[in-house]
């Protein structure tokens, strides 16, 4: 049987909201709005890359400025008014902004916006005038409204994003990088939004950055894994780079991330039933449990935000949402997280297990707190869950499950005196059974499934 332990009387730092999401609520031709449940979500960060894909009307630079003869210095050349709803949109869900500043991916044989800019330092010129825009309000724009500035996406992918060379990319992010500092010094920019951490060129970009004295306020990196692991490892790599050259002490972004369960190779090349079903494992309570032990994992690791690919309904990476906007098991995943961040003063957690994680926390008050378990690979059965600074005369838990036949729904509530005669509220049918003894709850919990537990009436935070 599986043992895990929480103490709600010994502290652990923080709990980190990591559940960013990649690009805005609102897709669709503007048909489809799920900013209730990005409020829901409380989503602290959105990263803005191939929005509304495949047909952007916003964000990319060539819908913002479409003539690049044109003069970046005439607010007149410049089509703000799609990009400035889509961001108004985000803000208004109270999530903060990281923006791509570049194109989109194009996989058709014939590219239209992939191709290196005939003039790098006019497109910075271009690039400088939406990011003042965004955060000076010229040109009738919105003060504030964007934080971070990245420059393109996965250049060494090859001519799906970039169609120029790696050598040629680097020239283009020192233009577009010094030229906002000559302007404002405050603003922030970095790169290169690396494929994985692994990518050959981040080396090269970095040795590039500290030669010729590029500024680098963040580092952005990208992965799709079969384990969250794969995370962990990757961002150790990233930061044992960046200390290698001099920028160890910058944020780091992983800011594509998602569940994946076979290879890239295979997905496009063995069939609709393959990949049908590599999808829909994002969005059951298979790709659930990944993104809440990828959440639970990455706490420890050196990153400073986090983004998950997609956000959006109608995009085939998005598995919080179906097509219709209706919220899936991955959904209820990052729910749970959220929850869980209504006691952020994270408390000592740990489990025997491999592949059962858990998080615990408790409110700044000391009155509540609430653990998270995800059962990303662990088989199922019964767990211990030992209970330290939690009173069995005054303890309340609530437990909430995520499965494959709920979303985050009650398992069992149970009241003080219940608790105290070591007896619980009888389960509903079809839901596990969990059964509390003092300090002590056992639980079954399924493979693939999140578990959130409530407590109120904890003991007083140690002086």
């Amino acid at each position: 049987m599986a043992k895990i332990e929480v103490d709600f009387g010994k502290a652990a730092g923080r709990i980190r909201p990591l559940h960013g999401l990649c690009n805005g609520p609102v897709a669709f031709g503007a048909l489809m709005d799920v900013s209730h449940r990005y409020r829901e979500l409380s989503v602290p960060w959105v990263r803005l890359h191939d929005t509304n894909w495949p047909h952007p009307r916003e964000v990319d630079v060539p819908q913002i400025f479409p003539d690049f003869d044109a003069n970046p210095d005439d607010p007149a050349s410049y089509c703000f008014g799609p990009t400035d709803d889509y961001l108004r949109s985000i803000l208004a869900t109270g999530a903060r902004i990281v923006y791509r500043l570049g194109v989109s991916i194009e996989h058709y044989p014939r590219k239209r916006y992939v191709f290196a800019p005939p003039d790098f330092d006019k497109w910075a010129r271009i690039a400088l005038g939406i990011a003042r825009h965004y955060t000076e309000g010229w040109a009738d724009g919105i003060e504030n409204a964007v934080e971070y500035w990245e420059i393109w996406n996965e250049p060494e992918l090859g001519d799906r994003m970039w169609s120029g060379t790696f050598e040629e990319y680097l020239d283009l992010y020192r233009a577009a990088a010094t030229t906002f500092k000559r302007h404002n010094p405050n603003l922030k920019v970095g790169g290169f939004a690396a494929t994985c951490a692994e990518s050959p060129q981040v080396e090269q970009f970095l040795a590039y950055c500290r030669e010729h004295d590029v500024p680098l306020d963040f580092y952005s990196w990208h992965y799709y894994a079969s384990h969250p692991d794969r995370f962990v490892r990757g961002a150790a790599a990233v930061q044992r780079l960046l200390e290698k050259y001099g920028f160890g002490s910058i944020p780091t972004f992983l800011d594509e991330w998602n569940y994946l369960a076979v290879p890239w190779s295979r997905l496009w090349a063995e069939g609709e039933f393959l990949r049908r079903d590599a999808f829909e494992r994002m969005k059951n309570e298979e790709g659930a449990a990944f993104a809440a032990a990828t959440l639970i994992r990455m706490q420890d690791a050196p990153v400073d935000i986090m983004n998950y690919y997609d956000g959006q309904p109608m995009t085939w990476f998005c598995g919080l949402f179906d097509y219709y906007g209706a919220p899936q098991r991955t959904f209820y995943a990052f729910k749970a997280f959220n929850e869980l961040l209504a006691c952020p003063e994270r408390v000592a957690a740990s489990c025997d297990v491999p592949d059962l994680d858990v998080l615990a926390g408790r409110s700044s008050d000391g009155e509540t707190g609430a653990a998270l378990i995800a059962n990303f690979g662990a088989h199922e059965g019964k767990i211990t869950i030992s209970l330290q600074g939690v009173p069995p005369e005054n303890a309340q838990p609530e437990i909430l499950m995520v499965d494959r036949d709920r979303g985050l729904e009650q398992v069992l509530s149970v009241n003080a005196a219940a608790t105290a005669s070591g007896t619980a509220n009888e389960p509903k049918a079809n839901q596990p059974p969990a059964e509390i003894a003092g300090n002590s709850l056992d639980l079954f919990i399924r493979r693939h499934a999140v578990c959130l537990i409530r407590f109120s009436g904890i003991a007083p935070k140690a002086p």
